[in-house]
């Protein structure tokens, strides 16, 4: 299979989708002599950072009544102050997104800013309300951090802020320690039926006050992305709008949500619980809201799922020989076809990183990445008579799942249409 595969992919055409892909398609544009250099430098924060603090001051520049009393609305506040200012610098720069550096560096200035004005009589409610606000949005340190733990960065600028604070004789308003969401009651799952969108919903409170639910759009057919996360008042309110996103016909009202299960929310969020590389991406096309709820989400998280005694093993990576054999003998019964071996390794080694009867699902959306994925990773040649097994294949897919219906005519014509043009959608959160 290696020898069939592209030499060099070219970075200007369009991107599959895979996140650390399209991170390196869009560093390979920028003025580098080495795009991976400065893909992991502009990860790391090690480069393109020039712009910090300019950006933080921003944020503190329009600082102006922040909400007092109520922990929801405060966070709220903050979370679309700091969101604004990422989604802008996400459309401006081109290196520096650390964030996890790039928030604690900002709780950094904040702290500073109390300092100075308690030293000279200044207003403090504001910047106060803003630090307490950082730290309610930041997640729980992970103990798998690249670099700097905004977590403890954090909690050491309130902590500092209250010692000048104190020294100065100055008696801050509300909040008077850090206020952070807890889980306050057992998480929801409401599943589309091709069985890879998945809409995750938790309760929270800060103890008994500012009750709500948080709400993950999960989408499971390029891997494990979260594409939309937000705060709801009511379940019925989160499922409506996950339904109206993801499409009628992938979630009608009659897919009902159900408890989920510790072992089930903790594989799902498992990306959102872990700070390595791969978590620090971004892959270009998120949402102003999803972005705004960057820190937000994984502190919900990992807050939810720090209950649970022990995270669960990673499955194995699937075992592609049985599946390669039922499905060449599948089609030999069918219509006596002997495809290349190799082409149906190829297929299955594209199709789904998932294992169980995951792997079988068969989104319009799996399979436009599969397309992708083959038609940007292969030679032509190779490609195209490995997308030609594409409609058979999904057909296998559709009598192991059970699929039926519209879902599983949209399928059906995904499948037919096994081309790749040299583009994607950019949007990251799709109706299936």
């Amino acid at each position: 299979m290696a020898k069939k595969r592209k030499g060099k992919a070219n970075p200007t055409r369009g991107v599959s989708g895979n996140p650390a892909r399209r991170a390196q398609q869009l560093a390979a544009r920028q003025p580098s002599p080495d795009a991976r250099s400065a893909l992991f430098e502009s990860l790391l924060g090690t480069a393109g950072d020039q712009w910090w603090p300019g950006s933080h001051r921003a944020i503190v520049e329009r600082l102006a009544g922040l909400p007092s009393g109520s922990p929801l609305r405060l966070e709220n506040a903050v979370v679309g102050l700091v969101g604004k200012e990422m989604w802008a610098r996400t459309q401006a720069e081109t290196m520096g997104f650390h964030w996890d550096q790039y928030l604690a560096s900002l709780a950094g200035l904040v702290r500073d800013r109390i300092r100075q004005a308690a030293r000279t009589g200044g207003q403090v409610d504001d910047l106060w309300r803003l630090l307490h606000g950082l730290a309610a949005m930041t997640p729980p340190s992970s103990g798998e951090m690249l670099r700097r733990d905004p977590d403890p960065a954090v909690r050491e600028a309130v902590e500092d802020a209250t010692a000048a604070l104190a020294e100065a004789g100055v008696v801050p308003g509300w909040p008077g320690e850090v206020l952070r969401a807890a889980p306050a009651g057992e998480p929801l799952l409401l599943t589309d039926v091709y069985g890879l969108r998945h809409a995750l919903l938790a309760a929270f409170a800060w103890g008994g006050e500012d009750p709500h639910w948080y709400c993950w759009d999960i989408d499971r057919c390029t891997g494990d992305r979260v594409v939309h996360a937000a705060v709801f008042a009511s379940p019925e309110e989160a499922f409506a709008e996950w339904r109206a996103a993801v499409g009628a016909h992938a979630a009608p009202a009659s897919t009902r949500p159900a408890p989920c299960d510790q072992a089930t929310a903790r594989d799902l969020l498992d990306p959102l619980c872990r700070s390595d590389l791969l978590s620090a991406l971004m892959v270009g096309s998120e949402s102003p809201q999803l972005i705004g709820e960057h820190f937000r989400q994984r502190q919900r998280a990992r807050a939810l799922c720090g209950r649970f005694p022990v995270a669960p093993d990673r499955e194995a990576m699937q075992d592609l020989t049985p599946i390669i054999d039922d499905f060449a003998t599948w089609l030999r019964d069918r219509d006596g076809r002997r495809p290349d071996r190799e082409d149906v390794a190829t297929l299955a080694d594209n199709w789904s990183d998932l294992s169980g009867p995951g792997y079988y699902a068969c989104s319009p959306h799996r399979i436009e990445h599969t397309v992708i994925l083959v038609a940007d990773g292969y030679a032509d040649e190779h490609a195209e008579a490995v997308l030609d097994l594409l409609p058979e294949w999904v057909e296998w897919c559709i009598e192991r799942t059970g699929l039926a219906g519209e879902p599983a005519e949209r399928a059906r014509r995904a499948a037919a249409n096994n081309r790749w043009h040299g583009s994607d959608t950019m949007d990251l959160r799709r109706t299936e």
